[in-house]
């Protein structure tokens, strides 16, 4: 099941923003942008009867109160363009466990992903496929949740336009140094996260304010409501957004910047390091807080001193040991990533395991400043020790994309009313060990690629909607660990090997759904798992053990590097990360063909690429500049947007600035965030892999 993707370069996406602005010559202010827009949705977009996926946003998922990622399968049975949404006849969700309370919704047009193949091929939905791909590339990138705030501006176009498409072609390009460009990227998605939160908070008072106004005063009905609250702090922190990316946006002034916010940098000595992080106390017991620290490191390690975690963060080399002090909060806002055999560790001792409630007291707290996408990313080797990671305002506590990482007497903890918050995701090519540690309030505890290895040691994952989710191929060790309490299941792997016997079935597993649910792990017979001691699977609302035949082949990294949902090329935090494989999401067998379902393969070039080449969508071959490609950008920071998926290389040698749109093969992505594999992005500066989805729900 494909949808529509488009190839085209930032130099044809100015001269397309432009033609649909500036189409009578005049300058328009702010306030008038969105009309323009309208008139040329009118125009292009078919009025009903088109199918889509709906890509539905963290945000509104978190309104219904669904996982995140969702996706739906329906159709359109009515456009409305003075508001730029449509009406969404559902048909199926790409998730068996989510259920929708209506069979019809109102979806944002930019959320939409008209499918290649349509029930009625009358319809130009090509036109419309690359109408929509215009808007969303202007709403996700160009403009600012701000934009409609501000006074209003005479010529938006000449003020705004190129300097934004330049930004997107710096971000892209790396023209900025890794910590900036990744603090610029977490700020974007986060400000678009924000805005979208924004809306529904003031339709919902506005709504209110209508039906309490004959009972009550409204001043007394808007203190007494919650929601204000959150609202002034929304609009606050989109204010401080806003004033950081108006200074970002100068090439001229990012320097200057860079220095007043990171500091002068961070040294690069050879010899090994450690860093104390101190508090205020009484002399006495801030002597025996550095013994004991001194109890746990090398004793001819060289040592500094700190008054907060980031303070050594922002100082530290990549291996060094940072010691944090006992009953502590460390609010942390750590852009760049973990790795080199360096460790964070709580001078305490107290079990998580055992005594929940006490060891939150007497070991350190590690909590992120702002509502960021991710608390940590790990890209190699690390180890955590002693310390409770706070991830109720992130929407995922943390990332591992590769190397040994070891999390010993840790504790994570999500938000028990959230439905989208993700604990750990691991990208592949990771050996994980959880050595006494507990992990709960999650959507999903732990998320897992192929091609991993995950040591569940005396650990507890509980409270959670899915306690772990794996793929196949991920090799999962439980020695004496316990998944309790979870709503929907304990254990998800998802299948996607062909060949699987269906008809294997043991003692106490039941089929539903073309899943096999297991309530005694002793009966699985599945190469990825190892059970070693005294296990224990009990009290998940779904199944223990849940086996559910998928039918792709990618994983969906940018779902949880937000954004939210958010991309990010070099960090995830928001325009979330290099491509990870495999998604773990797909349409029930029961209601579409697998064999119809889009394996997301990559492309490799062919003599059709010539083809592909006159029918793609417009692009330039003009080296370097904004003619280059916006593969990291379209990753990069909306959280809307989808995941990237490379394909060929076009070599275009004409801008074509017509309205007409052709199709181009290469198969969907989604949302979000490019990781380590910028490097390999590099070359491909004539592509643009732009967001489709193609997509299939767990």
């Amino acid at each position: 099941m494909e949808v529509y993707e488009f190839n085209k370069s930032f130099l044809t996406r100015l001269l397309e923003t432009t033609n649909v602005l500036n189409g009578g010559g005049s300058n328009i202010p702010a306030s008038a942008i969105r009309s323009e827009w309208i008139n040329f949705v009118e125009v292009a977009v078919e009025p009903t009867g088109w199918q889509a996926l709906w890509k539905a946003s963290r945000p509104v998922c978190e309104q219904l109160g669904v996982k995140y990622p969702l996706v739906v399968l329906g159709t359109v049975d009515q456009v409305l363009f003075d508001e730029l949404k449509a009406v969404f006849l559902i048909e199926a969700i790409l998730d068996d466990d989510v259920h929708l309370p209506e069979e019809q919704c109102t979806v944002q047009l930019e959320e939409l992903w008209p499918l290649r193949e349509q029930n009625n091929p009358a319809l130009n939905v090509n036109i419309t496929a690359d109408c929509i791909d215009k808007l969303r590339f202007f709403y996700q990138h160009l403009w600012m949740p701000w934009d409609t705030d501000t006074e209003d501006e005479q010529n938006w176009i000449e003020k705004h336009l190129e300097s934004r498409i330049r930004f997107c072609h710096d971000l892209k390009n790396k023209t900025m140094s890794r910590q900036l460009s990744s603090h610029a990227l977490a700020l974007l998605a986060e400000a678009r996260y924000v805005q979208r939160k924004r809306e529904f908070i003031e339709q919902e008072l506005s709504e209110e304010d209508g039906q309490e106004e004959e009972e009550e005063d409204n001043d007394t009905s808007i203190l007494k409501d919650s929601r204000s609250g959150e609202l002034l702090q929304l609009n606050l922190r989109l204010n401080t957004i806003k004033n950081e990316i108006n200074v970002l946006e100068n090439p001229v002034w990012r320097s200057v910047f860079e220095k007043v916010r990171f500091g002068a940098g961070k040294s690069k000595g050879n010899s090994a390091m450690a860093y104390i992080v101190t508090q205020a106390v009484p002399i006495d017991e801030q002597l025996t807080y550095l013994q004991s620290a001194k109890e746990m490191m090398d004793p001819k390690i060289a040592v500094k001193m700190c008054d907060s975690l980031q303070h050594a963060l922002d100082h530290c080399s990549p291996d060094s040991a940072i010691y944090l002090p006992p009953g502590t909060r460390q609010d942390i806002k750590f852009l760049e990533y973990l790795n080199s055999g360096g460790s964070f560790r709580g001078v305490s001792s107290a079990s998580f395991v055992d005594d929940f409630e006490e060891a939150c007291k007497l070991n350190p707290t590690i909590v992120s400043k702002n509502d960021d996408s991710v608390l940590l990313t790990i890209d190699g080797d690390f180890t955590l020790e002693n310390v409770r990671l706070d991830c109720s305002n992130v929407r995922t506590g943390v990332v591992i994309k590769k190397g040994n990482i070891v999390f010993r007497n840790c504790c994570f903890t999500g938000d028990p009313t959230s439905s989208t918050k993700q604990g750990i995701v691991i990208f592949g090519n990771c050996t994980i060990t959880f050595d006494r540690c507990l992990i709960k309030e999650f959507s999903s505890g732990i998320y897992s690629n192929h091609d991993c290895t995950i040591n569940l040691i005396g650990s507890t994952i509980s409270h959670c909607m899915t306690g772990l989710e794996t793929l196949d191929q991920c090799q999962i060790v439980f020695r004496s660990a316990s998944i309790t309490h979870c709503s929907q299941y304990g254990v998800l792997l998802e299948d996607f090997n062909e060949d699987v016997q269906q008809d294997q079935k043991a003692a106490g597993d039941r089929s539903t759904s073309g899943s096999q649910v297991y309530a005694d792990y002793n009966t699985i017979e599945r190469e990825e798992f190892t059970f070693e001691g005294a296990c224990e699977f009990r009290d998940n609302a779904k199944g223990n053990f849940v086996i559910r035949k998928g039918f792709s082949e990618r994983f969906n990294s940018s779902c949880f590097v937000d954004e939210d949902e958010s991309q990010l090329h070099d960090a995830e935090d928001c325009l979330d990360e290099s491509i990870c494989n495999a998604t773990n999401v797909s349409f029930n067998a029961n209601y579409l063909e697998a064999s119809k379902l889009s394996s997301t393969k990559h492309i490799e070039p062919s003599v059709e690429s010539s083809e592909r080449e006159d029918r793609s969508a417009s692009d330039t071959g003009v080296s370097g500049s904004l003619s280059q490609s916006e593969e990291d950008l379209s990753t990069g920071y909306c959280e809307d947007s989808t995941q990237i998926l490379k394909d060929s290389e076009y070599s275009v040698r004409e801008v074509k600035r017509s309205e007409q749109t052709s199709e181009s093969d290469p198969e969907d992505g989604s949302e979000e965030y490019d990781d380590d594999n910028d490097d390999d992005d590099e070359g491909d500066d004539q592509v643009i892999e732009i967001e489709d989805t193609i997509i299939e729900i767990d």
